[in-house]
Formats: C-alpha cells, structure tokens, sequence
C-alpha cells in the first residue's frame, strides 16, 4: 500500500472526529434543557451559552476520567452494560410510544407534509403506527428473558456492582415515571380526566400559529438571550 505510514494517523485522526461529533448530540441534549428550564439564572451567571457549553463540557470531561484509570475498563463495561443494553431500549419503547401513539401518526404525517410539501407514504405510517413500537417491545422483551450479570472476560462483577449499574440505568429510566406523575398531579379533574387531559397533544395543528418553531418564538430561554450579552 503506497505511503503506508500515512494512514496510521489517519485512522487514529478519524477515531477522534468520530468521537468528537459523537459527543455533540449528549452535549446539545444537557445544553438544550438547562436553556429551556434555568435560562434566565444561567445567563445572569454566565452571561453567554459558550460559557454554558464550556461548564458542561468541563464536567462532562471530569465524569469521563474514571474510565481512563488503571481499572478504568471494568467502570466501563458496567456503564455500558446497564446505559447501552437496558436503558436505551427501554427509553425507546416509551419514546416510539408516546411519539407514534399518543401524539399521533396523523399529526406526525401532517407535520411532513408541511415540510416537504407530501403526506408519507402508508409505508412509512404503518411502521409509525405498528412496527416500530412491535419491533422495539419485542427488542426490550427479548433483553429481558435473555438478561445476564454484566462480566468481563473471566471476572465477575460483585453483586453490589450489579446494584451499581442498576442504579445507573434507573437514573435515565426514572424520570418516565416521574414526569408523569408531575403531569397528572399538575392537572384538574378526576383521575381519569387527569389521564386524558395529560396524554392530550398541546399543539394545534390546524392553527398556523401554533408550529413548535413559532412557539419557541416567544420562549424566554431562546437562543436570542444567550446570544446576546448583558
């Protein structure tokens, strides 16, 4: 292979880019809620959102040294046993639940058609509908019957560990639940009012007003406030 020492660097180049921009979509999640839930606290503190990235990033890097240690690899298989296997497919479950069920493959076919001018094709609402929260209830049933201790190579993790990782996983996990107790606390009515009003899509779609990128419009936390400078 012609300047083979080239692509040594090259690999271990693209290694770090992969890693990089896989970074951006966890960074931008933490970013997006702190904005939406403390924005005016953040930005009286911070004053703009590269500071607000920057912290984020900071604390990101501290909680990531652990896995560089000299037994940093058994913290590693922990996370990723119970993060990568039970978690993910647990919020995916609930979020193709609420996305295709409770808000509605209507509204979601609606929502395209607004944006590229043609509803989706029955193919892709029939997947909406009933193949994907199949599909996705039959990954997370299967995970659960085939569940085994997390290991790695010939060590056994203790059984404290395993609560470790359990406690790991609920962290992610816990906030379902919760939020939806929030939610059917906040409303009015008997229970069965509750239920219904809180799985009831706030947005109306036959008003054109009313389109999340409009609405955002008038968020205090916007990007107009972390792009400006007090």
């Amino acid at each position: 292979m012609p300047v083979f020492q080239l692509w040594a660097p090259l690999f271990f180049f693209m290694l770090l880019c992969l890693g990089l921009d896989s970074q951006f979509a966890t960074v931008e999640v933490a970013i997006t809620f702190i904005k939406d839930e403390f924005g005016r606290e953040v930005l009286r503190f911070l004053k703009r959102e590269e500071l607000l990235t920057l912290v984020v990033c900071f604390l990101c890097f501290l909680l990531g040294l652990p896995h560089v240690t000299k037994g940093g690899i058994y913290i590693f298989q922990l996370m990723d046993h119970y993060t990568a296997v039970v978690s993910l497919i647990i919020l995916a479950f609930f979020e193709v639940v609420a996305v295709c069920w409770i808000f509605g493959v209507p509204k979601i076919s609606l929502m395209v058609k607004r944006m590229q001018g043609k509803t989706p094709s029955i193919y892709f609402r029939v997947c909406w509908l009933l193949l994907c929260p199949i599909l996705v209830l039959c990954i997370m049933i299967s995970s659960i019957i085939q569940y085994t201790p997390v290991k790695y190579g010939k060590y056994t993790y203790p059984l404290w560990a395993e609560w470790v990782g359990w406690c790991v996983s609920l962290v992610s996990i816990v906030w379902i639940p919760l939020g939806a107790i929030h939610e059917l606390y906040n409303k009015k009515g008997s229970f069965l009012q509750r239920l219904k009003t809180s799985m009831t899509p706030t947005i109306d779609l036959d008003a054109e007003d009313s389109l999340p990128e409009k609405q955002n419009l008038d968020n205090p936390a916007s990007e107009a406030l972390f792009t400006s400078v007090i």
